[in-house]
């Protein structure tokens, strides 16, 4: 049960790592062009003000992708099991499915752990 519920953390993680990659691939590009339009046209433009926005997004979920693997690594290897959950827990943000069946096998399993 951990090792699939670690497993399913770290398919989580590693996906929303990839949404992250096309969010600010996509977002820098497209974004910036058309936040420039919008917010010249307000008055609001100030060089850099929409990739600033795009990274106040992505870093909070880089790191949550981030403990959703370490959890996903800690689960595999029995051993921190408050740290296998939190990272199933984080392992929901990306995707809800994979992280709802993390949560479960890990929790069911907390006996397994050290």
């Amino acid at each position: 049960m951990p090792t699939a519920g670690g497993i399913l953390s770290i398919i989580s993680g590693a996906l929303g790592f990839i949404t992250i990659a096309f969010f600010l691939a996509f977002g820098s590009i497209f974004g910036a062009a058309i936040a420039r339009d919008v917010l010249s046209s307000l008055g609001f433009w100030q060089t850099g003000l929409p990739l600033t926005i795009i990274g106040i997004i992505a870093i909070p979920l880089l790191c949550v992708n981030i403990v959703a693997i370490v959890g996903g690594i800690y689960a595999i290897q029995r051993r921190g099991w408050g740290m296998a959950l939190a990272g199933a827990i984080c392992s929901v943000f990306p995707s809800q499915i994979l992280g709802v069946l993390a949560v479960v096998f890990i929790a069911i399993s907390r006996r397994e752990f050290e």
